[in-house]
Order: C-alpha cells, then sequence, then structure tokens
C-alpha cells in the first residue's frame, strides 16, 4: 500500500504510532487486493481558531474513491475517527465488490440491526387483561 502524509501544522512524531496500528488494520481489510492498486492519502491539520484537530483521509481502490473526515481535540483522537469512518465505508464498498449482501454486518454491529417489529395488540385482549387484573385486585 502507497502512502501519503500531509501535516499542516502537526507533527508526525506525535500520531505515528496511531497511523502505523491503524495501517496494520487496514491492509488485513484490503488483503485480497493488489498493493499497487491501493494509495491512502492522509491529511492532518490544527485548527487555530477552534483548537482542534481534522484529520482528512482518501483512500484510492478499484471503484469509487473512499474519503472520510474526522476531528478531535487532539490528533490521535481526529485520526481514530477518521479512521473508523473510513472502515464503515470500506465495508460498504468491499461488500459491493464481493457481491456479499451488506447485512451481514448488522450481525458484527447489532446496533446496527433494524428492531425487531413488535406484534400489534388487538383492543379486545387489552381490554380483558384489564379487566382480570382490576378483578383479581379488588
Amino acid at each position: 500500500m502507497r502512502i501519503r502524509y500531509h501535516d499542516l501544522g502537526v507533527s508526525q512524531d506525535k500520531v505515528n504510532h496511531v497511523v502505523e496500528r491503524e495501517i496494520r488494520i487496514l491492509e488485513k481489510k484490503l488483503a485480497d487486493l493488489e498493493d499497487d492498486l491501493k494509495l491512502l492519502d492522509i491529511t492532518l491539520e490544527h485548527q487555530q481558531r477552534s483548537n482542534t484537530y481534522v484529520a482528512r483521509l482518501l483512500l484510492k481502490i478499484p471503484g469509487p474513491d473512499i474519503a472520510a473526515k474526522g476531528e478531535g481535540q487532539n490528533p490521535a483522537q481526529a485520526l481514530r475517527d477518521a479512521f473508523a469512518d473510513l472502515y464503515d465505508e470500506l465495508e460498504r464498498q468491499l461488500a459491493k465488490i464481493r457481491n456479499e449482501p451488506f447485512i451481514r454486518r448488522a450481525r458484527l454491529h447489532p446496533g446496527l440491526a433494524r428492531p425487531q417489529a413488535v406484534p400489534p395488540v388487538e383492543e379486545g385482549e387489552t381490554g380483558e387483561t384489564r379487566e382480570a387484573t382490576t378483578g383479581g385486585e379488588q
């Protein structure tokens, strides 16, 4: 994987460990693609006015390019946020490339699954249960 790093007011030493860890994870996800087809462009900048950091990632793989953005109070937090967004979009793209249903991701992350539908309660049933509970209390 080719990597380009642009730091606009941020030292690379502060975030090098985060970048290396996230790149290892990303390379595992993209193991079936050729190395010369993958390019990750990382831009990290410090916003002076709000004293926040903004990380922008652009992953170029076969198919549409994937862009992600993350913000945080420190550069490592901004990078982690951007990589989390990148992984979400990458899962969607890889599911399309591999012709897999994207629904399988809901099993891995239950928070993304649709809630199960609750069967509608008929009025006759609620009235009977009310009578049964009030009758038992008296």
